[in-house]
């Protein structure tokens, strides 16, 4: 009898976990991570970075492949290269001041050659306030705004998740936009692109990526910042 009691015990012992849903706990520059979720390996875009430092919200890895998968459907070309998140834990992501509670991401802009020929960038390419270019592997290659409107475009259009901000420095934001005024959006869309590139702390430096930070998920109570 003691052996069926046991047996019983086992078989209703809930050996296979549940997934949790993850949670941003804390600010982006003083917080944690749980339950994690990392970038995987996609058709739509590159991951660049270390998989020890691609962890994040499910919100946000979610956005991310919607926002890529959107872009690539929309207008084939070059993918997005994606950066670093968060560490699985969260906590401090070296040098990065924020990337501390999954909901920060480092991702391309994308770029042409130098004849204005999209082009699929090996890396993150700093680009000059003068030219709008840089170099990568030898070779001149400057910002797509087009392209990079586009993606953004796509983040803003997600409707499960909620960009705060995107970094990116004043004289790029301006290609960017006036690229974007060019391309069919609505004046809603074109607001909501305008409001979340708004310079802020932080713009300045970013001339070689985009850094992308989601609202707190819906739940969060933790979640600040």
């Amino acid at each position: 009898m003691r052996r069926i009691a046991l047996l019983s015990c086992l078989l209703a012992w809930p050996w296979t976990a549940q997934a949790q849903d993850s949670r941003s706990v804390g600010a982006p520059d003083h917080g944690r991570l749980e339950d994690a979720v990392q970038v995987q390996d996609s058709p739509h875009y590159v991951r660049l970075s270390s998989p020890g430092v691609q962890w994040g919200t499910e919100e946000l890895v979610g956005l991310l492949r919607r926002g890529a998968e959107r872009l690539q459907r929309d207008e084939d070309g070059p993918m997005l290269l994606v950066g670093s998140l968060s560490a699985q834990g969260g906590g401090r992501l070296r040098p990065h001041e924020s990337h501390q509670s999954g909901r920060d991401a480092d991702v391309s802009i994308f770029v042409t050659d130098d004849q204005g020929e999209p082009l699929e960038a090996t890396r993150f390419v700093e680009l000059s306030r003068r030219t709008g270019c840089g170099r990568n592997e030898g070779r001149t290659v400057c910002i797509d705004p087009r392209r990079t409107f586009l993606f953004l475009v796509a983040l803003i259009r997600d409707e499960a998740v909620r960009v705060r901000f995107v970094l990116i420095a004043g004289d790029l934001r301006q290609l960017v936009l006036a690229a974007g005024r060019r391309t069919e959006v609505s004046e809603e869309e074109m607001r909501s692109i305008e409001r979340i590139t708004r310079l802020r702390r932080g713009s300045a430096s970013h001339r070689s990526h985009l850094h992308i930070r989601i609202e707190c998920p819906e739940g969060d109570a933790g979640c600040s910042g």
